[in-house]
This record gives structure tokens, C-alpha cells and sequence, in this order.
């Protein structure tokens, strides 16, 4: 593995975050719960990992201003917003939707973050890309306007869970679990987790949660062009065979952004049993998800990555009490 490139990164998030067992009532099968939420407080998630390369990316090419984008309730943009601010930078959101009359969750905390705010619709947000280099051509200084994807899901920004592999190992024996779940919505967790994984030789299953409209083939083609990167500059020593690429569609309900009825099940009773909170976005579709596929599969033991996202249930509290 190229160490020299996995040194190159900030210290944003409050690291390691405990591995906890799970009292939760679920018959036959063992859970235990990587705590990403714990990560920072108003930069918690998963998304402060990727942006601790990201960032350190940005701040070595003299950027004085970050740009990402996301959904109204994205906890990648509110993340960006406070590490941006955090060292001194300029933050730009491009949010799907339109502006509601009353900023909530992740939203107040963009604005009480100042975050420069472009509300586009969803046909628009096809192009965000290109939205956000277009507006980076208009800068008097365009080399110190730096542009992030969607979820900081490229391969910089995933070697933050590459990294995050090697910590786990020091917590606990990962090949003592018959599987690893995470949700997917953008898939650089998912990349960064199943390089490091394949680097240190952990044989369990790795599977995503898809938790959006998007189809797991074109997630995996994502990965696929993240892995590809990996193998290039040597972070990981051999080719990762499509078939180790397991992202399952099928419980991202009506839509993103749109509570399911177990997802929502699972926040109420994992709180009031476990005070865990998941939010319904993300991490309430993949634990439902991680629920029934390990019943498929006949699991007994399992680690569930908690990707955050707990601002971000506060928009969605008439749905839940």
C-alpha cells in the first residue's frame, strides 16, 4: 500500500470511534455498531473522514473556498460547511430542492454556518457537476475554488475508510463477523471500506445498503472506478474481482430522502431499547436492510457501520412522534 498517500490528511474528526455491542431484540444474530456518528458533534458522520483528505487536498493546492453538493437534508454538506469554516475556508452548498420556509436539521445548521447556498431543481442537479465548475470559471481566482463531489465519493475522499479498516483491526477481529453492512448513497464509503478490507485480507462479506432511487450496478460501477485508482497508485496490492462488489437494492422505499415504515420502526426501537438514534435517510434503510439480508443469508454475527446523519432526523420529527 502507498502508506505516504494515506498520511496526507488532516485531523478534523475525533478518532478512533468505538466498536459497541448492540442489546438490540433481534433473534439469532449478534450486531455490533462501528459508531461513525460519533465522529465530531456538528461534523459528525462519515462524511469527515473523506473530507480529512479532501481538505488537506484543498488546502495544499491554496484553496480558500469549498464547493459540494446534496440533498436539502445532506449531512455531507453540512459536514463541509462546519470543516470549512473549521479552517478557514469559504463553503458553497448546490442543494436539491426548493427552499423551505423553515431551515431544519442539517439546513440550519448550513445556514447558521453562513454556507453560500444555490437552490437547484432536480433536473439541474443531473448537471451538479458542472454546475459546480461552471461557477468555479466565474472566480477572479478559480485555482483556489475547489470542488467537491457528491459525498466526497471519490478515491481521495474514500481513503478515509480505507483508513478506517486499519483502525477497526486494532478494535477487533473483523473476520470473527459474517458480515460488514453499510448504506450506500453515493458509494466512497463503501470503496474505501472494501479496499482496505481486501488490503488487510479480511474475508467476511461486505454489503451495501442502497438507499436510493439510483441502481446498486451503477453504485458498483462507481466503486469500480474508485478501486481502479486504488490499484493504479498501489494502495491496494491486486485487482478486487467484481463479484466482492455486493450492493444490494430494495429498501430504499418510495424514494431518497423518503422514510420507510421499518426504518422508522427501527429509530423508535433502537432508541427507546439501546438509546442508539439512526436517521431515516440513511442508516434506519440500511439496518432494516442489514436485518433482512442477514436472515437470507443466515448470519449470526455482524458489524454495522453507523454512517450518522442524527441532525438530520430532527426535519423529520411529525413523521416519527
Amino acid at each position: 500500500m502507498n502508506k505516504t498517500m494515506l498520511k496526507r490528511h488532516l485531523s478534523i474528526a475525533n478518532l478512533p470511534t468505538p466498536i459497541q455491542k448492540l442489546e438490540a431484540d433481534v433473534p439469532n444474530l449478534e450486531i455490533s455498531v462501528k459508531r461513525d456518528d460519533l465522529t465530531e458533534f456538528v461534523g459528525s458522520g462519515n462524511k469527515i473522514r473523506k473530507l480529512e483528505y479532501l481538505l488537506y487536498d484543498a488546502k495544499e493546492r491554496g484553496a480558500e473556498t469549498v464547493c459540494t453538493c446534496g440533498g436539502i437534508q445532506s449531512n455531507h454538506c453540512r459536514a463541509t460547511a462546519f470543516a470549512a469554516r473549521r479552517l478557514g475556508m469559504k463553503p458553497v452548498l448546490f442543494l436539491r430542492g426548493v427552499e423551505p420556509e423553515k431551515g431544519e436539521g442539517n439546513l440550519f445548521l448550513d445556514n447558521l454556518l453562513e454556507a453560500e447556498i444555490h437552490w437547484i431543481t432536480p433536473e439541474q442537479y443531473k448537471e451538479r457537476d458542472n454546475l459546480m465548475n461552471a461557477l468555479k470559471l466565474t472566480q477572479a481566482e478559480p485555482e483556489k475554488f475547489y470542488v467537491i463531489p457528491e459525498g466526497g465519493s471519490n478515491a481521495i475522499g474514500s481513503l478515509g475508510y480505507l483508513r478506517c479498516v486499519e483502525e477497526m483491526i486494532q478494535q477487533t477481529n473483523l473476520n470473527d463477523f459474517d458480515a460488514i453492512f453499510c448504506p450506500v448513497g453515493s458509494g466512497g464509503t463503501y470503496a474505501g471500506l472494501l479496499a482496505g478490507l481486501n488490503h488487510f485480507n479480511i474475508t467476511c462479506d461486505l454489503i451495501g445498503i442502497n438507499v436510493t432511487l439510483t441502481p446498486a450496478e451503477d453504485f458498483k460501477s462507481h466503486v469500480r472506478e474508485i478501486l481502479k485508482e486504488y490499484e493504479n497508485e498501489e494502495f491496494i496490492p491486486e485487482k478486487i474481482p467484481d463479484e466482492a462488489i455486493r450492493i444490494i437494492d430494495g429498501y430504499t422505499g418510495e424514494a431518497y430522502a423518503v422514510p420507510t415504515e421499518n426504518g422508522l420502526s427501527w429509530i423508535k426501537s433502537l432508541m427507546l431499547k439501546t438509546g442508539l438514534l439512526l436517521d431515516p435517510v440513511y442508516t434506519a434503510k440500511a439496518f432494516d436492510g442489514m436485518i433482512q439480508e442477514s436472515k437470507k443469508e443466515g448470519y449470526k454475527k455482524v458489524l454495522f457501520l453507523h454512517s450518522g446523519g442524527g441532525f438530520g432526523t430532527f426535519a423529520y420529527s411529525e413523521k416519527l412522534i
